[in-house]
């Protein structure tokens, strides 16, 4: 999606706010073109504004529709980029899992914020992202090794057969490798 595309469906969700100044859903596509307008800008300053901007949105949204598991997903994915590792981070992570245990885009999310994150969780977090990234497997089971590829957490898949299945000599490489399950 280009920074025109963003604009136009980033006027959408703010004239919808005209009509009704506290709507979740307006509320949320605005905090996701914020997240898309950071992914695209080339401004760091900019960057940092809209996913600030993003994060007051999700929170705004979440007021109205506080059981929504894409919500906490993306406030803590917002969390995540502005570098704000704390309770309220955590906080989205489980309610995000709890609420979306078997959404795809929230299981991807919690994945790759989870990962992120892992030294500051504790050990029922830690657990509660090892079950998602099982439950994962029946549905994207590709995506959800891409993720924990990219943080070469081995150690968190290759005992699941169907990653096995998947990652293939990752999986050999691991089980030599000694140390990954304590990062």
């Amino acid at each position: 999606m280009g920074k025109a595309e963003i604009r136009h469906v980033a006027k959408y969700f703010s004239n919808s706010l005209g009509y009704v100044s506290d709507n979740p859903w307006a509320l949320e596509g605005l905090g996701a073109m914020n997240l898309a307008r950071m992914r695209v800008s080339t401004n760091p300053r900019e960057a940092l504004a809209v996913t600030r901007s993003a994060s007051v949105r999700f929170r705004q949204a979440l007021l109205q529709r506080p059981t929504s598991p894409f919500l906490w997903a993306n406030l803590a994915l917002t969390k995540l980029y502005l570098n704000e590792i704390d309770e309220e981070l955590l906080t989205a992570l489980r309610h995000a899992d709890e609420l979306g245990p078997w959404e795809p885009t929230v299981q991807q999310t919690v994945l790759f914020v989870g990962l992120a994150a892992w030294p500051d969780l504790d050990p029922g977090l830690r657990q509660a992202l090892a079950q998602t990234i099982e439950r994962g497997a029946l549905h994207d089971a590709q995506k959800m090794y891409q993720i924990a590829k990219s943080y070469t957490r081995f150690d968190l898949v290759c005992a699941i057969e169907k990653y096995r299945l998947i990652a293939g000599p990752d999986c050999g490489t691991a089980a030599q490798a000694p140390g990954q399950a304590s990062r």
